[in-house]
Protein backbone atom coordinates (compact mmCIF):
# COMPACT_ATOMS: atom_id res chain seq x y z
CA UNK A 1 0.00 0.00 0.00
CA UNK A 2 1.20 3.49 -0.79
CA UNK A 3 0.11 7.06 -1.31
CA UNK A 4 0.37 8.78 -4.67
CA UNK A 5 -0.45 12.43 -5.38
CA UNK A 6 -4.12 12.88 -6.25
CA UNK A 7 -4.37 14.22 -9.80
CA UNK A 8 -6.99 15.05 -12.38
CA UNK A 9 -6.91 11.54 -13.84
CA UNK A 10 -8.14 10.27 -10.43
CA UNK A 11 -11.18 12.55 -10.24
CA UNK A 12 -13.63 10.02 -11.68
CA UNK A 13 -12.54 7.36 -9.20
CA UNK A 14 -13.37 9.64 -6.26
CA UNK A 15 -16.62 10.75 -7.90
CA UNK A 16 -17.64 7.10 -8.31
CA UNK A 17 -17.03 6.43 -4.61
CA UNK A 18 -19.44 9.15 -3.47
CA UNK A 19 -22.59 7.15 -4.17
CA UNK A 20 -25.15 9.20 -2.23
CA UNK A 21 -25.65 12.28 -0.05
CA UNK A 22 -24.90 10.40 3.17
CA UNK A 23 -21.54 9.24 1.83
CA UNK A 24 -20.81 12.80 0.73
CA UNK A 25 -21.72 14.20 4.16
CA UNK A 26 -19.48 11.67 5.93
CA UNK A 27 -16.65 12.24 3.45
CA UNK A 28 -16.64 16.02 3.25
CA UNK A 29 -19.27 17.56 5.49
CA UNK A 30 -20.57 20.55 3.55
CA UNK A 31 -17.36 21.24 1.62
CA UNK A 32 -18.87 19.84 -1.60
CA UNK A 33 -22.34 19.52 -3.08
CA UNK A 34 -23.77 16.16 -4.07
CA UNK A 35 -23.22 14.88 -6.67
CA UNK A 36 -19.49 15.50 -6.67
CA UNK A 37 -18.20 16.86 -9.98
CA UNK A 38 -14.89 17.37 -11.72
CA UNK A 39 -15.50 21.13 -11.54
CA UNK A 40 -15.90 21.05 -7.77
CA UNK A 41 -12.67 19.09 -7.40
CA UNK A 42 -10.77 21.42 -9.74
CA UNK A 43 -12.00 24.48 -7.81
CA UNK A 44 -11.24 22.88 -4.44
CA UNK A 45 -7.68 21.96 -5.37
CA UNK A 46 -6.97 25.39 -6.84
CA UNK A 47 -8.31 27.11 -3.70
CA UNK A 48 -6.21 24.93 -1.35
CA UNK A 49 -2.72 24.56 -2.80
CA UNK A 50 -1.26 24.06 0.69
CA UNK A 51 -3.07 20.76 1.17
CA UNK A 52 -1.28 17.49 0.52
CA UNK A 53 -3.87 15.38 -1.29
CA UNK A 54 -3.34 11.68 -1.90
CA UNK A 55 -4.85 8.61 -3.48
CA UNK A 56 -4.27 5.45 -1.43
CA UNK A 57 -3.40 2.55 -3.75
CA UNK A 58 -2.42 -1.09 -3.48
CA UNK A 59 0.68 -2.72 -4.99
CA UNK A 60 -0.95 -2.82 -8.44
CA UNK A 61 -1.81 0.90 -8.16
CA UNK A 62 -5.51 0.05 -7.82
CA UNK A 63 -7.21 2.92 -5.96
CA UNK A 64 -8.34 2.01 -2.43
CA UNK A 65 -8.93 5.34 -0.72
CA UNK A 66 -8.33 9.06 -0.52
CA UNK A 67 -7.07 11.44 2.15
CA UNK A 68 -5.66 14.89 2.75
CA UNK A 69 -3.12 16.45 5.06
CA UNK A 70 -4.06 20.01 5.96
CA UNK A 71 -1.22 22.01 7.54
CA UNK A 72 -2.19 23.88 10.71
CA UNK A 73 -0.45 26.18 13.17
CA UNK A 74 1.60 25.14 16.21
CA UNK A 75 3.39 22.13 14.69
CA UNK A 76 0.15 20.37 13.87
CA UNK A 77 -1.79 19.19 10.84
CA UNK A 78 -5.26 17.87 10.23
CA UNK A 79 -6.40 14.83 8.30
CA UNK A 80 -9.30 15.61 6.02
CA UNK A 81 -11.73 13.94 3.68
CA UNK A 82 -10.70 10.38 4.44
CA UNK A 83 -12.47 7.59 2.60
CA UNK A 84 -11.95 3.95 1.77
CA UNK A 85 -13.69 4.06 -1.57
CA UNK A 86 -15.60 0.85 -2.11
CA UNK A 87 -17.92 -0.12 0.72
CA UNK A 88 -16.93 -3.81 0.63
CA UNK A 89 -13.32 -2.82 1.44
CA UNK A 90 -14.29 -0.91 4.59
CA UNK A 91 -13.93 -2.44 8.04
CA UNK A 92 -10.83 -4.44 7.06
CA UNK A 93 -8.13 -2.23 8.59
CA UNK A 94 -7.42 -0.27 5.42
CA UNK A 95 -8.44 3.00 7.07
CA UNK A 96 -5.74 2.53 9.68
CA UNK A 97 -3.19 1.86 6.95
CA UNK A 98 -4.28 5.04 5.18
CA UNK A 99 -3.97 7.06 8.40
CA UNK A 100 -0.54 5.58 9.11
CA UNK A 101 0.78 6.53 5.67
CA UNK A 102 -0.71 10.04 5.91
CA UNK A 103 0.79 10.56 9.36
CA UNK A 104 4.19 9.47 8.09
CA UNK A 105 3.95 11.88 5.13
CA UNK A 106 3.03 14.68 7.52
CA UNK A 107 5.98 13.89 9.79
CA UNK A 108 8.36 13.76 6.82
CA UNK A 109 7.15 16.90 5.05
CA UNK A 110 5.81 19.12 7.82
CA UNK A 111 7.70 17.99 10.95
CA UNK A 112 4.50 18.11 12.96
CA UNK A 113 3.98 16.92 16.51
CA UNK A 114 0.18 16.54 16.55
CA UNK A 115 -2.43 15.33 14.09
CA UNK A 116 -6.07 16.36 14.40
CA UNK A 117 -9.18 15.39 12.51
CA UNK A 118 -12.86 16.23 12.49
CA UNK A 119 -15.58 13.63 12.39
CA UNK A 120 -19.28 13.84 11.66
CA UNK A 121 -21.12 12.89 14.84
CA UNK A 122 -22.75 9.48 14.52
CA UNK A 123 -20.19 8.11 12.05
CA UNK A 124 -19.47 5.11 14.27
CA UNK A 125 -17.32 3.11 11.80
CA UNK A 126 -14.93 6.05 11.36
CA UNK A 127 -14.96 6.78 15.09
CA UNK A 128 -14.04 3.15 15.83
CA UNK A 129 -11.17 3.28 13.30
CA UNK A 130 -9.75 6.51 14.73
CA UNK A 131 -10.00 5.36 18.35
CA UNK A 132 -8.34 2.06 17.49
CA UNK A 133 -5.50 3.97 15.82
CA UNK A 134 -4.97 6.03 18.99
CA UNK A 135 -6.85 9.28 18.35
CA UNK A 136 -8.69 10.70 21.34
CA UNK A 137 -11.61 13.09 21.53
CA UNK A 138 -10.85 16.70 22.44
CA UNK A 139 -13.28 19.43 23.33
CA UNK A 140 -15.03 20.93 20.34
CA UNK A 141 -18.23 22.90 20.05
CA UNK A 142 -18.96 22.92 16.35
CA UNK A 143 -21.95 21.97 14.22
CA UNK A 144 -22.87 22.05 10.57
CA UNK A 145 -26.29 22.29 9.02
CA UNK A 146 -27.33 20.27 5.99
CA UNK A 147 -30.85 19.97 4.57
CA UNK A 148 -32.31 21.74 7.63
CA UNK A 149 -30.68 19.28 10.03
CA UNK A 150 -27.82 20.02 12.44
CA UNK A 151 -24.88 17.66 12.87
CA UNK A 152 -22.27 17.68 15.61
CA UNK A 153 -18.69 17.80 14.41
CA UNK A 154 -16.37 15.94 16.76
CA UNK A 155 -12.66 16.70 17.04
CA UNK A 156 -10.02 14.06 17.65
CA UNK A 157 -6.30 14.44 18.19
CA UNK A 158 -3.17 12.28 18.29
CA UNK A 159 0.28 13.25 19.55
CA UNK A 160 2.89 12.00 17.10
CA UNK A 161 5.99 12.83 19.16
Amino acid sequence: MQLIPFQEQHFQTLINWIIDEETMLRFAGIAFDYPLTREQLTDYISKHPERLIYLFVDGDLTPIGYGEIIPQEYKSARLGHLIIGESHKRGKGLGQQLISLLNQKALDHLQIERMDLYLLGGNKPAEKCYLKYGFRFVENDFQISHNNKSYDILKMSLNLK
